[in-house]
């Protein structure tokens, strides 16, 4: 299917960041994705890097030792954050990224290059310390990781408008505190991502015509949820866990692609 789509670098899709963004996220079965996709090539354009047009994505959620941002989440705070580590496997490159949800609905993403990927707990301490104290105020020392997210990602963007467009599937998940992991087999996440909403957005109304409504769904809140269940209130994500069951039970469990980034500590 990605093959009726021309490409485009990853400077192309630098020119629209989207560091301050609205997002919309639905979840469809991965034997749709033809039938939601099919024919917007002439709207969209699909990222495409050495060849690859569907990039390996690990990702590493950190939290308080009370699970403080999960809560926040669930309990509906309307300033919120999540932090984490995010490496892309094909280019090697790796981030901390702090982002944040505001009281107006809209996304805020700041990151920060690792210029060297550090293989111990000690190193990556010291990498971290000065920028969670530069980005958020906060010492090292009160964050810890607690979930390892895996999965595959294609991005598409707009032609005309400033409007990206991710689809996630493969996801899994791995607990950094208790080594219980979870897989999401047959699940792809859509994501549109733009400055402001587009009611005119292609894929958003080709999905609205498909019977496919929006649907809040956090990677790191959905695997915590999934995880540790018997630890944390799931009430607020009862909606979206009850999607899931019904959708990945259709389908068999990949194996486990266990993400690259290191389990480690601050001291």
């Amino acid at each position: 299917m990605l093959s009726a789509f021309s490409g485009h670098s990853l400077d192309d899709q630098s020119a629209a960041a989207l560091m301050d963004r609205v997002d919309t996220k639905f979840l469809v079965p991965v034997d749709r994705l033809v039938q939601c996709l099919g024919g917007l090539s002439e709207h969209y354009s699909v990222l495409e890097m050495g060849g690859l047009r569907q990039m390996a994505y690990d990702t590493l959620y950190f939290d308080t030792p009370d699970r403080q941002l999960y809560r926040d989440h669930h309990n509906g705070k309307l300033n919120r954050m999540k932090v984490r580590i995010r490496h892309y496997r094909d280019s090697d490159a790796a981030f901390l990224e702090v982002k944040r949800k505001n009281n107006k609905g809209r996304t805020i993403k700041e990151r920060r290059l690792l210029n060297t990927f550090p293989n111990s707990g000690q190193q990556q301490a010291g990498q971290l310390q000065p920028i969670l104290r530069d980005v958020l105020g906060l010492s090292a020392t009160r964050m810890s990781p607690a979930l390892f997210v895996h999965y595959r990602r294609t991005t598409l963007m707009n032609r005309t408008s400033c409007e990206r467009v991710t689809v996630d599937t493969d996801l899994a998940f791995l607990s950094a505190l208790n080594g219980k992991r979870r897989t999401l087999p047959g699940l792809a996440v859509l994501e549109l991502k733009s400055p402001l909403l587009l009611p005119d957005s292609p894929l958003g109304m080709r999905l609205k015509l498909l019977g496919y409504r929006p649907l809040a769904f956090s990677k790191y809140c959905v695997g915590t949820a999934l995880l540790a269940p018997e630890q944390v209130k799931t009430n607020r994500f009862k909606p979206v866990l009850g999607k899931l069951s019904r959708t990945v039970s259709q389908f068999k469990e990949p194996s486990w692609n266990r993400p690259s980034i290191p389990i480690f500590s601050f001291a």
